[in-house]
């Protein structure tokens, strides 16, 4: 396991490398661990890793503007924010967040966020669909939507769209109802790509927007919350 800590103190980084020690004798796993002392030296490294533990107030860059310019470079990585102030979770939507840690950290906080990130990679599910005679094989967590074209739809990923030439209610069945809804007769949308929305309309990760219908609204809010605090607690 890699895993990259980017934070400006340089005592804390020093803390958080023991936490993971910790946990990784615990665990019994081999993990590799990376420092960074700013966002800048973390978005020009070449390295891949598992997560990164990103401060979220750092001084030059902060770790959101860190997190954004990583995505914009096709960085998917999952990244867990570091934080003094708990009310940031609702900034970190933005760049697709998988947790968020209070400091000072605690093994037992820490444990149980790797816990959940080893198991939601072990469970990470695929949409294998063929596309002009090519068959693709796509996570679905990097689906941000998928949008109807008559008998046809749109699948709009993290960093492509394909036309998939079957219609949007038989694709809907390949997708985890977890984490998808049908926020409109043409959009089926992926709760975790979701930042905000309005009465009628959904904004995601890629500033794209999809359309909310009114009949359906109450129980998008409702899927929204719940997988917010699912994936967010």
């Amino acid at each position: 396991m890699k895993i990259a800590i980017c934070d400006d103190e340089a005592i804390f980084r020093k803390e958080l490398k023991k936490h993971i020690d910790n946990y990784a004798k615990a665990k019994h796993l081999d993990i590799i661990c990376d420092d960074f002392s700013n966002g800048h030296q973390l978005i020009s490294s070449k390295n891949s890793y598992d997560v990164i533990f990103m401060d979220h107030q750092m001084d030059d860059i902060t770790g959101l503007e860190t997190a954004k310019k990583l995505r914009e470079n096709n960085n998917n990585t999952d990244i867990i924010f570091l934080t003094s102030y708990p009310h940031i979770v609702f900034d970190t939507f933005s760049v697709n967040t998988f947790r968020f840690l209070v400091k000072p950290i605690d093994d037992e906080k820490l444990f149980e966020a790797l816990d959940e990130l080893r198991k939601s990679k072990e469970d990470e599910k695929y949409l294998i669909i063929k596309i002009d005679e090519v068959t693709k094989t796509i996570p679905t967590s990097d689906i941000i939507y998928v949008e109807a074209s008559d008998k046809y739809c749109y699948i709009r990923t993290v960093d492509d769209n394909y036309l998939y030439k079957k219609t949007l209610s038989d694709l809907e069945k390949q997708l985890p109802e977890d984490s998808f809804f049908r926020c409109h007769r043409t959009y089926l949308v992926n709760m975790k790509h979701v930042i905000s929305h309005t009465s009628n309309s959904v904004t995601f990760s890629n500033n794209e927007k999809a359309v909310i219908s009114k009949t359906r609204l109450s129980a998008f809010k409702k899927s929204f919350v719940d997988y917010i605090k699912q994936h967010n607690t």
